[in-house]
């Protein structure tokens, strides 16, 4: 009996890789593929999704590859590849519960999401956080801002789906050590470089409050708050943002070099916190100082 033992396992052993090869290559991609699309899509019909392939994964699941999330004609993610796993009790409960990572823009991301089956009425709530994302490389960053930007970005978000009501996104990230591009120069400024920006935001019923936004930059440190109504093209959303900066001396020292005397008030160049407002259209902001 013991002597038949290796035997058997030996065949057990093929068995179960010939079981798994099948279930591999003859994994039915493209019939999983449509059932994904069209599901994001039932969940929020402004939401489009392009998956170029699929694979089975162990713990059961499923690994996406070449991912692009779209909101209407704007991309919002574009992954290399997303791995769902669900929690396999939840599967035969009315709420499900299934986790994600994956790989995006040389970073990583991963989360948990939950929804109801055959109850559109209740929510769709998706959790998760990124880090070491190159926004340089991030689609929806350059259409939102018009602006070329770089940094390293890291947070966490919340959506929620509630049916008829539409979605919120909430968000907290910081990007460190890059610089922004102004489209139009600022005091002959054409780009800041900063160590840090620190946000936090709500995304909904086509607008964007800013809570807070903190940035350390090299001319200046400063923090704005407010709101951006979104428009199509998103070039033409209308910005209502006020704030503070604090402007390092050196850097008001060489402004106030450059600039004709009669442009800033003497009192700006001694105060150390000037108020700051910002209106106008991405594509045109208007910046008032005081």
């Amino acid at each position: 009996m013991m002597k038949n033992t290796p035997k058997w396992l030996l065949y057990s052993i093929y068995v179960l890789a010939v079981v798994m090869f099948f279930i591999y290559y003859l994994f039915p991609s493209d019939k999983i593929k449509n059932y994904v699309t069209t599901g994001v899509n039932r969940f929020n019909p402004n939401i489009n999704i392009s998956i170029d392939h699929t694979s089975p994964v162990f713990p059961p699941g499923l690994k996406l590859y070449k991912v692009n999330f779209y909101n209407m004609d704007s991309t919002l993610l574009e992954a290399d590849q997303i791995k769902v796993v669900p929690n396999f009790l939840s599967l035969f409960r009315s709420k499900i519960i299934f986790f994600f990572k994956g790989k995006a823009y040389n970073g990583f991301f991963e989360g948990k999401g939950e929804f109801f089956k055959n109850r559109p009425e209740q929510p769709v709530v998706i959790e998760g956080k990124f880090s070491n994302i190159h926004i340089k490389e991030v689609q929806a960053v350059k259409q939102f801002i018009r602006r070329r930007m770089t940094g390293i970005l890291e947070g966490n978000f919340t959506y929620r789906n509630s049916g008829k009501l539409g979605g919120t996104l909430k968000a907290k990230f910081i990007i460190s050590d890059g610089d922004v591009e102004l489209l139009n120069p600022v005091f002959k400024i054409e780009n800041i470089s900063f160590s840090k920006i620190e946000a936090e935001m709500t995304a909904g019923n086509h607008r964007l409050k800013i809570n807070r936004c903190l940035i350390n930059a090299s001319p200046m440190d400063g923090n704005v708050s407010g709101l951006v109504n979104l428009r199509k093209p998103l070039g033409q959303s209308y910005l209502r943002l006020l704030g503070v900066i604090k402007p390092k001396p050196e850097f008001l020292e060489e402004l106030g070099k450059d600039l004709p005397t009669n442009l800033l008030s003497e009192g700006i160049f001694n105060k150390k916190v000037v108020r700051i407002r910002i209106y106008g259209t991405l594509d045109e902001p208007r910046f008032f100082m005081d």
